[in-house]
């Protein structure tokens, strides 16, 4: 190597050596936020995923089994205030009501029953009833003077205009003669009314082929009436 060779290699400046310096991605934090939330919910998911497994194979042994019970009612909005829980549970409680109603109580007045008299035949599947009334084939021509309405318990016979013809007219504050029961002693399908000469006889079809030793129900106020 000639002079000005080893002269100009030994003037020669030494090169720069850049640091190895760590490189920052943009959005690395968050990521690092991310991945211990995800984190949590893993192992939040686990640990329901293992107590509902320990439930169901183990039941009422099971260690967690007092979590079985889960609330169902309604979600608290943080509002301190009265509310409605559910239109339906409460139209439908309504409608029970009301239904309940209609079956134990009649549509008709048992307590204006007059007529107390009578006579009756249990014929295994249909009940007669022999009311007593002379002459009223002749006294009720209307088709409205007598009509029977019934429910699956009670029956209420009207009879209209019969003392129209009769001298015991002035001595009768009313002139409507009636036969009710508000409680049978067994349900029926249907009721119905013939009407004769002298009497009116009434057929109740059972719902039920039971004997009947009555027709009102024991404790019925016309339970005794014979």
């Amino acid at each position: 190597m000639s002079e000005e060779n080893k002269e100009n290699a030994g003037t020669e400046e030494p090169m720069e050596v850049e640091e190895n310096k760590p490189v920052v991605e943009e959005g690395s934090e968050n990521s690092n936020d991310e991945n211990v939330t995800a984190n949590g919910r893993d192992s939040s998911a686990l640990s329901k995923s293992a107590l509902q497994d320990n439930i169901e194979s183990k039941g009422k042994n099971a260690y967690y089994f007092a979590h079985a019970h889960k609330a169902t009612g309604p979600k608290w909005d943080g509002k301190i205030e009265p509310k409605l829980l559910s239109k339906q549970s409460t139209s439908e409680l309504e409608d029970n009501t009301s239904s309940s109603l209609r079956k134990s109580m009649p549509s008709f007045d048992i307590h204006k029953s007059n007529i107390t008299s009578y006579a009756f035949l249990d014929e295994g599947k249909k009940v007669k009833i022999y009311v007593e009334m002379e002459g009223i084939g002749e006294r009720c021509t209307n088709d409205d003077d007598i009509t029977l309405s019934h429910t699956e318990s009670s029956f209420c016979l009207v009879v209209k205009n019969y003392n129209s013809l009769g001298e015991e007219e002035k001595k009768e504050k009313s002139d409507e003669k009636c036969l009710a029961f508000g409680r049978l002693h067994g349900s029926i399908q249907s009721a119905s009314f013939r009407k004769k000469k002298d009497r009116v006889i009434i057929t109740l079809l059972k719902k039920e082929e039971k004997e009947w030793p009555s027709i009102g129900a024991k404790g019925d106020p016309m339970h005794e009436m014979v």
